[in-house]
């Protein structure tokens, strides 16, 4: 009963605890009032000034949660509109956050005193089962090692499988349907991307396994929506909430499936290396992560499957995200398309799926990065979490146990891009010809003018394979497919906090191409 109450608001158990032993509300609130307000005085603080300040009786600070959640877009560009040069500070639900300008990305980019880990950690909450697989990124996790150096490594490698795992896909996933039909643009490009992605990460074996396809297109969700209703709670009260929260059920139910599913395949090949080591006979290779796993790990415990799940939680989501809203650009821009195809078709047919190949698409690279640069993940990259007490050159103050992050909005800033406001595809491939600047006019390459893949020490680092399953997806939807956008489909985007949110439930016209015409 007192778990029901608990879950249903702290404020509403509090109240009916203390009209049940007859003692006044005014017993306990009072001094919890008085504990709050000393640890939010005595507690230190960014010196930047205070974008949603909390109202003097404002504890929880509601109205500046609500600002940063519905209205953090407006406040930063009000800001840096003034003060372009100078942080600030805004309140969230991790607590206060200072926000740089761009023109101090350098600056933090490989500061250690600033951590991607404990951010993540304190973000997801990841000692709270059902999050493990957020704590697989961690700096001494044989994931970093595979991400960094296997799957970068073995890139030219992986093209080829990831060409004709999408042949495959496509056939089932969009049919050959010549006439005009709707889909949902966002369902049906999560579904390509978790079936491509696994036949790199999986190998043939899971690839197009239903089961496991579900689990990698739903588990992130429900750890980020668990995540997003579990900071709502006190941090005390965070573990026991989480064993009647839903979504945080459904997470932990998810992570025992997926060990069921990737555990015999782990112990059929572990016995086929045995025998063939018995044998003297030469072991059974396979170019998947699965295998680099295996080799990374060097027969030190780990789990597979949280080490699968960290990958498709950071991989298919994003990389879905900046798929469909380059089909949507686009669609927008319907001038692109023979272009764009023109490209493919040449490339492919002097050089076929190689690594190469994909490099040599210059076009559809600088319409990728426009995308991104127009909708990028977040409206402030580069998040991080002061692992001690830090000082910036201009004299910034960010806490130990305090949020930091770098503004996007050189994105849109009109000194930096020509009509920032507008698409333009060929912009980085101009911008390639321009002295200096061709390295960081590529899709993968980052800066403090563009942060749509982070910057520095941190900067994604599966962002090169993220290019790469992009670009050869795109190539097979501009070859095999045509697509329209219908008369009246809203394409507004929805922020909430520090993340723009496509509309989930766009509609395109799509339909097989005839090669015949």
């Amino acid at each position: 009963m007192l778990v029901k109450e608990l879950l249903e608001a702290p404020w509403t158990f509090l109240k009916s605890t203390a009209s049940t032993s007859q003692i006044p509300l005014s017993c306990f609130v009072a001094p919890l009032v008085v504990i709050i307000s000393a640890c939010f005085l005595f507690t230190s603080k960014p010196n930047a000034p205070c974008l949603n300040p909390r109202g003097l009786f404002d504890i929880a600070n509601g109205r500046g949660k609500k600002q940063f959640l519905f209205g953090l877009r407006s406040m930063l560009k009000t800001w840096f509109d003034a003060n372009p040069h100078k942080p600030a500070s805004v309140f969230n639900d991790i607590g206060p956050m200072t926000v740089l300008p761009p023109s101090m990305a350098n600056e933090i980019r490989s500061d250690p005193r600033l951590s991607f880990v404990e951010f993540s950690a304190k973000l997801f909450d990841t000692s709270i089962p059902g999050f493990e697989a957020f704590n697989e990124g961690t700096r001494d996790s044989i994931t970093l090692t595979v991400i960094n150096k296997d799957l970068t490594k073995r890139l030219a490698q992986v093209t080829q499988p990831l060409a004709e795992e999408t042949t495959l896909a496509m056939q089932d996933i969009f049919t050959n349907n010549k006439e005009w039909h709707f889909i949902n643009v966002r369902e049906k490009i999560l579904q390509l991307v978790a079936r491509i992605f696994s036949r790199v990460f999986l190998g043939d074996e899971l690839c197009r396994d239903e089961a496991w396809l579900k689990i990698t297109r739903e588990h992130a969700m429900n750890g980020f929506v668990a995540a997003d209703l579990l900071r709502a709670w006190p941090e005390a009260l965070r573990s026991l909430v989480s064993w009647s929260m839903p979504h945080c059920r459904t997470a932990r139910s998810q992570i025992r499936e997926a060990e069921k599913i990737i555990g015999p395949v782990i112990s059929r090949r572990r016995q086929a290396k045995e025998v063939a080591l018995r044998e003297g006979t030469e072991a059974p290779m396979h170019n998947d992560a699965i295998e680099w796993f295996e080799q990374a790990s060097k027969g030190t415990s780990y789990n597979p499957a949280l080490s699968q799940l960290f990958l498709s939680t950071v991989a298919i989501h994003t990389t879905t995200d900046l798929l469909c809203q380059t089909m949507i650009d686009i669609a927008r821009h319907p001038e692109y398309f023979e272009p764009l195809r023109e490209e493919v078709t040449r490339v492919l047919t002097q050089d076929g799926w190689r690594k190469t190949s994909l490099h040599s698409m210059q076009l559809l690279d600088s319409v990728v990065k426009e995308s991104q640069r127009l909708k990028p993940l977040q409206l402030a990259s580069m998040q991080r979490l002061a692992v001690k007490d830090v000082q910036l050159s201009d004299g910034t103050f960010i806490p130990k146990g305090t949020a930091s992050c770098v503004s996007s909005h050189a994105l849109w800033d009109p000194s930096v891009y020509e009509a920032p406001n507008i698409w333009d595809g060929h912009r980085f491939l101009r911008q390639r010809k321009v002295h200096g600047k061709k390295n960081l006019s590529q899709l993968v390459s980052t800066g403090e003018n563009h942060l749509g893949f982070g910057h520095g020490k941190h900067a994604c680092p599966g962002r090169f394979f993220a290019a790469n399953e992009i670009k050869i997806a795109l190539a097979h939807l501009l070859l095999e497919y045509e697509w329209r956008l219908p008369e009246g489909q809203a394409l507004d985007v929805q922020d909430f906090g520090i993340t723009p949110i496509m509309n989930q439930t766009i509609q395109m016209e799509f339909r097989k191409r005839d090669w015949s015409a």
